[in-house]
C-alpha cells in the first residue's frame, strides 16, 4: 500500500443488523422476522465471510421468499470455498452461468479475478483503481472504482454514496446500497467500490453494492 493512503474501518449502520457487533450476544442468531432480501442475503454473505453465525437458517429465509437472493447466495457459498475444483476466473465463472452478482462479491473475497478490462486504472487512486470520472467509460463491465467523498444520504430506499459531484449533479458517480443506512464518513475521505458500472437515465454512472463492509475508505 502506498505511504500516501491509510484506510479506515467503514462506518455502518445498518437498517436491521443481521450480525451483532459484540461478544456477549449468542453466536449463532436466527435472521430478524421481518428482515428483507437485501439484509438476508448481505447476513449471508457476512456469516460466510466471518466464519460464524447460522447460515443454514438464512439461506432457508432467502429459499423462502427470495428467489433472486437466494440464486446468488448459492452461487457465492459454491465458490467460496477451497476446492480443487475451485475457480480463480471471474469470466469462467460467468461463463458457466454463476450469478454476476456472486462473481462481484468473490472477486471482492479476492477468490476470483477479471482478465484484462481496458480499464485505466489510476496511480492517483489507492492501491489503483478506476477513477470515477471514467466509469461512464466502462457501462456494463464490472470495476474497482474510486473517487473523492461528497456526500452520504440516506433515504428511505437505502444510502446513496456520491463520489466527484454531489447530487444533483449529472456527473457524479453513485455506490448505492439498498435497505441500508450509512453512519456519516468524515470528509476528505476517498472511497472505493467494486461492482458493474451502469447509467441512470442514460447519463449518472452507478454502482449497486450489496455489502457496505466492501465499501473502502482511504485517508
Amino acid at each position: 500500500m502506498s505511504g500516501r493512503w491509510r484506510r479506515t474501518g467503514v462506518a455502518l449502520l445498518a437498517l436491521a443488523m443481521l450480525l451483532s457487533a459484540t461478544a456477549c450476544t449468542s453466536p449463532s442468531p436466527s435472521p430478524p422476522e421481518h428482515a428483507t432480501c437485501s439484509q438476508l442475503l448481505s447476513g449471508a454473505v457476512a456469516y460466510e465471510r466471518s466464519g460464524t453465525g447460522d447460515i443454514n437458517s438464512i439461506v432457508q429465509a432467502l429459499a423462502e421468499g427470495c428467489s433472486d437472493e437466494y440464486e446468488i447466495a448459492v452461487d457465492y457459498l459454491s465458490n467460496s470455498t477451497d476446492s480443487e475444483f475451485s475457480i480463480d476466473d471471474c469470466d469462467r465463472l460467468l461463463g458457466y452461468g454463476v450469478r454476476e452478482e456472486a462473481v462481484v462479491l468473490l472477486q471482492e473475497d479476492g477468490r476470483c479475478n477479471f482478465g484484462d478490462t481496458d480499464a485505466t486504472v489510476g496511480t492517483e487512486w489507492p492501491d489503483g483503481g478506476l477513477g470515477w470520472d471514467h466509469a461512464s467509460e466502462h457501462v456494463g463491465t464490472v470495476q474497482r472504482v474510486c473517487g473523492p467523498l461528497m456526500s452520504v444520504r440516506n433515504t428511505e430506499d437505502g444510502a446513496f454514496v456520491n463520489v466527484g459531484r454531489d447530487y444533483p449533479s449529472s456527473d457524479r458517480f453513485t455506490f448505492i446500497f439498498w435497505d441500508f443506512y450509512l453512519e456519516p464518513i468524515e470528509g476528505g475521505a476517498t472511497v472505493c467500490g467494486s461492482g458493474e458500472i451502469y447509467l441512470y437515465d442514460g447519463v449518472v454512472a452507478q454502482m449497486e453494492m450489496w455489502d457496505p463492509g466492501a465499501l473502502e475508505i482511504w485517508r
